[in-house]
């Protein structure tokens, strides 16, 4: 469910509109605030044909709906229903919403919901042949059935005539002073790309297409003036519309955040709050984008980010967006109440240990314990005894750390997997003191709900194990191998990993 970095290209000069929906409102325009009322939820309905009922039952559906902010995705699974349907009705009533879904092992789609999509799924064709995209086995129909066959074309088309232009984007450094010079070069290929594209197939979805290219450039663009500091003349010359809550929308909006945080907030010599720097965007920009940049704001503890988004509720000017605030909120408080019920119903863990104090142990097998350990010789020893003969996947992260808690899935995955193949392998999960306190990582090992054994351990303790090994940031991962040694090298991200790497250190 990723594709963080991939992006739909068009051109980075002005919009085109000849022969698009103008009728299509971007978020970031007043009229869609007065269209908003008559708005339905989007829905998607799935059907299966030519399927049995052990392909029905076989078959999940995975899904991640992008967010205006953080978290980037929230991601879903669901069964088919006995006839072979399911229905996602998205709880926000947000334009162009995008989703990435798989389903079962058999097609893997990008859809743009607005208002609604059928989806088919010809088990017949689909077993001889998955689907990446578009393809024979996946029809879409509906009001929005036009749009997302477009849009699952343009990206084979994009992919295939422009196969490297994430890769050439992600390598560019922003240190670099021909940095915009080579972005705008590269963009402007994109823009030959695009419009053969339209040429060759269709041009009803440019004003969509067009708006996620615009955020794709701008993003880039705002994290080079971000990450030098440049100030510009006014902040109107970054301001481009929003057709569409993507994860182009998601990087362009993070970085227009940061940007006029860092450069455009720090110049007015006001105590930084979020009271302040929330004063700051509705004087500074237009409404809409003032409430989309307020809606960036983030903790990384579940309870002070609802504190948070108590305080700026009162300050969002549209429907939309309060109505945004108080869905996340809404899903907050489910989040925060189950994980309070987690800590009360989970056990705590009598038996001694050498890693420290036992705190709890929950259903899941997450074992959690405080480190006792003064230094980190007396960590890696305790670790050493006790995982004897055993595998050791050994994860240094912090609760604050995005890549970090981007990482766990993988990792949990990876914990099935080994389960499921009964080998000798344990993770440990070694979390500094750093930014936060034993509360708040408990919350989110619970939160993340991530099996395996958890310690939490004083930054300096932390810092020594870092040091011990070079390494030099969160996440860092070091292996523990059966006959004791650490070995720091074959690690290089969690995402890397798989069980047939870790079997051939047993």
């Amino acid at each position: 469910m990723k594709a963080y970095l991939f992006y739909f290209i068009t051109s980075i000069f002005p919009l085109i509109v000849l022969g698009q929906n103008k009728s299509e409102q971007p978020i970031t325009h007043a009229e869609y605030a007065q269209q908003y009322p008559q708005k339905n939820h989007s829905k998607i309905k799935g059907w299966v044909i030519n399927g049995n009922s052990t392909d029905l039952k076989d078959i999940i559906v995975k899904y991640a709906v992008v967010n205006i902010g953080n978290p980037i995705q929230s991601t879903y699974e669901i069964a088919l229903e006995q006839d072979g349907s399911f229905l996602i009705i998205l709880p926000e009533k947000l334009p162009n919403r995008q989703i990435w879904l798989s389903f079962g092992s058999y097609a893997y789609i990008c859809l743009y919901s607005d208002d609604e999509l059928v989806l088919t799924f010809d088990l017949n064709k689909l077993k001889k042949n998955a689907v990446y995209f578009n393809g024979e086995g996946v029809t879409f129909a509906g009001k929005d059935g036009d749009k997302n066959r477009i849009m699952n074309d343009y990206i084979l088309f994009n992919k295939k005539y422009n196969a490297n232009f994430s890769n050439k984007i992600n390598v560019l450094a922003t240190e670099d002073s021909n940095y915009m010079t080579i972005l705008d070069s590269l963009f402007a290929f994109q823009q030959k790309v695009n419009q053969d594209f339209y040429m060759a197939y269709d041009h009803t979805q440019q004003t969509l297409i067009d708006g996620e290219t615009n955020m794709a450039y701008y993003a880039k663009k705002l994290n080079y003036l971000y990450r030098n500091a440049k100030p510009v003349h006014s902040i109107n010359e970054l301001l481009i519309p929003v057709y569409a809550i993507s994860n182009n929308s998601h990087e362009y909006l993070q970085f227009l955040n940061r940007y006029m945080a860092s450069v455009g907030f720090k110049g007015t010599k006001e105590k930084f709050s979020v009271t302040n720097l929330a004063k700051y965007y509705d004087e500074t920009l237009p409404p809409t984008y003032a409430d989309l940049g307020k809606l960036q704001f983030d903790d990384s503890d579940l309870k002070e980010k609802f504190q948070l988004y108590e305080l700026l509720k009162p300050t969002m000017r549209y429907n939309w967006s309060k109505d945004y605030l108080n869905s996340q909120m809404t899903d907050l408080a489910k989040k925060i109440k189950a994980i309070d019920s987690i800590n009360v119903k989970s056990s705590i863990d009598k038996e001694n240990s050498s890693l420290g104090k036992s705190i709890l142990k929950t259903k899941s097998n997450s074992k959690l314990y405080l480190n006792e350990h003064k230094s980190g010789k007396e960590l890696l020893t305790a670790l050493k005894s006790t995982f004897k003969n055993k595998l050791v996947v050994i994860d240094i992260w912090a609760t604050w750390c995005m890549p970090c808690i981007q990482a766990m899935p993988f990792g949990k995955k990876l914990q099935l997997e080994i389960h499921d193949a009964g080998l000798p392998i344990e993770f440990v999960y070694l979390c500094s003191s750093s930014g936060t306190d034993e509360q708040k990582w408990r919350n989110k090992v619970l939160e993340l709900d991530q099996p395996g054994t958890h310690v939490f351990v004083d930054s300096k303790v932390i810092t020594e194990v870092m040091n011990t090994f070079d390494k030099t940031g969160f996440p860092s991962y070091i292996l523990l191998e059966p006959n004791g040694a650490y070995d720091y090298h074959s690690i290089l991200s969690m995402q890397s990993l798989s069980l047939e790497k870790l079997k051939k250190k047993l």
